[in-house]
């Protein structure tokens, strides 16, 4: 099997939509503006989907290159566009009117914003890992499961959960080779309340959670490390990129190999 990249997604501002890219510079432990933005409350807690599913009924588009955000509710209305840092007190204010409380908007060029700023950043998932998630989820779109998990490398050309070869035992990862990037596999990433909630809506499907282990339970490959992370309720594999990668590109169609194992430091 030769895997490769099929798809790469960052996450301008933190909880709201992706952008997909046909190639993404390493930036500080992270890809550049994944994650550069975030909605906090004042008690500095995330606005995310973790915390209300209202986040999934904004839609946003964005102009990376010059910082600019266009954001609409799903529901209907005018499209406003904004620019990330000139107009950061109108974007806040537009959101505190969305949420319907105050808000700050954060930025962090350095990683800090991302889930685990200190070990992990880019996450992986196969496209046939999706697939096979997706034959519980028949009812709903492939791209629906695919925007559940928020991954920021899909993969082609390898079978369902070959991702998970990205990892050894707890406090074991692999070095890999990712186009002209190495980056270091150390974690499946455990779920949260965020894959049960429709990605356009945020309803939350109460049997999500249950159908998902079922499935994992079910296709599950032979030789797993996954059960000796405690359940099944992980995808996407979690990843670390050496300081000493910033600058360098990964590409769609770029192939991904594993070098060597590694023992983890322990946070």
């Amino acid at each position: 099997m030769h895997s490769t990249i099929s798809r790469i997604r960052i996450y301008p501002i933190k909880a709201l939509d992706p952008v997909e890219l046909q190639e993404a510079e390493i930036g500080v432990h992270s890809l550049r503006y994944d994650r550069e933005f975030a909605m906090i409350t004042p008690d500095h807690r995330y606005m995310n989907s973790k915390r209300t599913g209202r986040v999934n009924e904004l839609k946003a588009t964005y102009d990376l290159p010059n910082y600019m955000v266009n954001l609409t509710p799903r529901a209907g209305g005018s499209v406003e566009s904004f620019h990330l840092i000139n107009d950061k007190r109108k974007l806040e204010m537009y959101l505190e009117n969305f949420f319907g409380e105050p808000l700050s908007l954060i930025q962090s060029t350095k990683g800090q914003l991302m889930d685990i700023p200190t070990a992990s950043s880019v996450t992986i998932v196969s496209e046939a890992s999706l697939k096979s998630l997706h034959e519980e989820f028949s009812d709903r779109t492939l791209e629906d499961v695919r925007l559940r998990f928020r991954a920021s490398i899909e993969l082609v050309g390898v079978e369902p959960y070959w991702e998970e070869n990205l990892i050894g035992e707890p406090g074991v990862g692999m070095r890999i080779q990712v186009g002209e990037v190495e980056m270091i596999g150390v974690s499946p990433r455990a779920r949260c309340n965020v894959p049960p909630r429709d990605p356009l809506t945020g309803i939350t499907d109460k049997t999500f959670v249950k159908r998902m282990m079922k499935s994992r339970e079910a296709n599950l490959p032979k030789k797993s490390h996954l059960p000796e992370y405690g359940n099944l309720y992980h995808l996407t594999v979690n990843t670390y990129i050496p300081a000493t990668q910033k600058g360098k590109w990964i590409r769609v169609g770029d192939s991904v190999s594993i070098l060597e194992s590694v023992k983890l430091e322990t946070q």
